[in-house]
């Protein structure tokens, strides 16, 4: 029943493969400078460095030595700024630096801009005393203020403006005049990311309201010229959580707000390409699709690749797709994205199917071209559950760990998901762990009916609601052999308890109510501990505070009283989800090894 002395004894090669470091490496941000040089940010770094240059004659990307630690950049006419720990700095491409600023400490969100005058920043600082570990923790909190510092490299660094905690997202004009950003509702994290945004002109001094009704709310940017800002957002006061965000167009300060987008899109990623016109990805069903959006509305079509991941202009951008890993494109060249393995033999399949209600779902399959025909397969529930799945080659390289080692991995895009539209996103509200679960049973089905494993050959896993789900189908389904659960949940009421958030139930079960009613426990696995026979392992960050880790040890605390294999995992100072390389590696080999030794590929 104790299975956790050790970390599992995995082979070598599998071993390595559960490396951190060797995670498919992304472009975050593509910029082009004056004199036609590509500076290309990456997600990880490589040879010490995650930023890079393609100069206008050159067909590979070449790193920029000394900048490992970056965390943004900006263009700068034939430099470029960048965020480097605690400074911003001013770059050549060739890493010549100046230091331009010493960030204050706890300093958060950050913008710049180049402007004739140097270097435009804001950023916002929590400078208020540290909090005692030994004085006592009140409910509620009380909220704290923190500061919206401006640099000016005439004026140097002043205060601009005190503002809530929790405030984050900084924009700002290119003159660096006007800066907006998101005032959250709740000091805690919530489900429907309830806020507004607000806005400050630097030289009038004085916060103003951008929104007053706004539901959910994502991401604000400011227009190049500062005439206005674009708003990532719903204002479904009903549906936040299970309403596609659009991207709205408004004046500064106020004006008559535009819908860009129409509704029913998932926005994956957007940005400008100049002061009147938009690029903008969204996720259609399963694949990626990118279009460009003018202000006034007329929407143009994108002439790039559609599975778009950033853009610097209308010839430079980078995409990744069912074909090609992250790749780059200038004008009529493409250039690979620096890995630090070959991953050429894990490929994606699309499959469709019904559910028992005739509702049509898809999913995909990430695999090995070798893996034959009877391999087991790894159900992956997804989190949200108003998550996407996405059919790309780079998805495959996340679970290469469990590939490699000749497992299949299928994971739906069961109702609840983004992507589909409105109906099919709040299709899950009052039936959770049912039609959606039904989602995942039948489409195991039909990888059956494909020949591509037996009935009696699924495991399955998944984060926060995948971890549910998890906990669900081995609770109320005999369908699977094994199964890990990561940072997932067991019990609606207790964990709006514990978090305070209460707009998860509100919208996905019902409306919080006391005595409790039926419908408030329907979905829960709670009632259902006592029918979990299924090898279970548990993974969970102690200071989780969306899925608290007292629902992975409840868990636990069942299934060992009754002698069902299980173990519980807690990694100290984790939220929701792993952040440490270690700890993810560590995730990775516990779950594999879990998998290898209840069902053998």
């Amino acid at each position: 029943m104790d299975n956790l002395p050790t970390l599992p004894d995995l082979p070598g090669p599998l071993r390595k493969e559960t490396d951190p470091a060797d995670d498919l490496v992304f472009p975050e941000r593509l910029v082009r400078l004056n004199d036609g040089t590509v500076v290309v940010h990456l997600s990880a770094s490589r040879d010490d460095t995650c930023v890079h240059r393609l100069g206008p004659t050159e067909q590979c990307l070449r790193p920029i030595a000394g900048l490992g630690d970056v965390d943004a950049i900006w263009p700068a006419g034939e430099c470029f700024l960048a965020r480097v720990g605690d400074e911003i700095r001013l770059f050549s491409t060739e890493g010549k630096a100046n230091d331009l600023l010493v960030l204050p400490d706890g300093t958060s969100s950050v913008a710049a801009s180049w402007t004739d005058r140097g270097a435009c920043v804001s950023a916002i600082v929590d400078d208020g005393p540290e909090q005692d570990p030994e004085a006592p923790v009140l409910s509620p909190a009380p909220r704290q203020s923190v500061s919206l510092q401006v640099y000016d490299p005439v004026k140097g660094s002043e205060e601009a403006a005190r503002l809530p905690s929790g405030c984050r997202g900084l924009s700002q004009s290119q003159d660096g005049k006007r800066i907006a950003w998101l005032e959250p509702t709740n000091v805690i994290p919530e489900e429907a990311q309830r806020g507004q945004f607000r806005g400050l002109d630097v030289e009038e001094g004085r916060v103003i309201a951008l929104t007053t009704d706004v539901s959910q709310a994502r991401r604000v940017s400011v227009a190049p010229d500062g005439s206005g800002v674009v708003m990532n957002a719903n204002v479904s006061s009903e549906r936040p959580i299970t309403t596609h965000l659009d991207l709205w167009w408004q004046p500064w300060p106020q004006g008559d707000r535009r819908n860009l987008t129409g509704g029913g899109l998932q926005i994956e990623n957007w940005g400008w390409i100049d002061a009147t016109r938009l690029w903008v990805t969204t996720l259609d069903g399963l694949h990626r699709a990118t279009e460009i959006f003018p202000l006034d509305g007329k929407k143009e079509t994108w002439a790039g690749s559609p599975a778009t991941i950033a853009v610097a202009n209308e010839d430079t951008y980078a995409f990744g797709d069912m074909a090609q890993y992250p790749t780059i494109v200038v004008g009529k060249n493409q250039v690979g994205v620096p890995q630090s393995q070959i991953y050429d033999e894990l490929t994606v399949r699309t499959v469709a199917w019904s559910a028992s209600d005739g509702l049509g779902i898809e999913g995909v399959v990430y695999e090995r071209m070798d893996t034959p025909e009877g391999a087991p397969v790894l159900v992956r529930a997804h989190g949200g559950p108003a998550g996407g799945v996405e059919a790309t080659r780079g998805e495959a390289v996340r679970h290469r760990h469990l590939l490699r080692a000749g497992y299949r991995v299928f994971e739906p895009a069961f109702r609840g998901s983004t992507g589909f539209g409105d109906d099919f996103l709040a299709a899950n509200i009052g039936c959770q762990g049912e039609k959606d679960l039904d989602d995942l049973l039948t489409g195991m089905d039909r990888l059956v009916e494909m020949g591509l494993t037996d009935a009696d050959r699924f495991g399955i896993f998944g984060g926060s609601y995948g971890g549910y789900l998890t906990l669900r189908g081995v609770a109320v389904t005999d369908r699977f052999r094994v199964g890990v659960a990561l940072y997932g949940f067991i019990e609606n009421r207790r964990m709006t308890l514990e978090t305070g958030d209460f707009t998860y139930e509100d919208e996905y079960i019902a409306p919080v109510t006391w005595p409790m009613e039926r419908d408030s426990v329907g979905s829960d696995v709670f009632s259902h501990l006592h029918e979990i026979d299924t090898p279970t392992l548990l993974l969970h960050g102690d200071q989780d505070p969306i899925c608290t880790v007292s629902q992975s040890q409840i868990v636990y605390g069942a299934l060992r009283h009754r002698g069902v294999d299980t173990g519980l995992v807690v990694y100290p100072g984790e939220g929701h989800g792993f952040r440490k390389p270690a700890n993810c590696q560590d995730c990775a080999q516990r779950t594999l090894g879990w998998f290898l030794k209840y069902l053998t590929p």
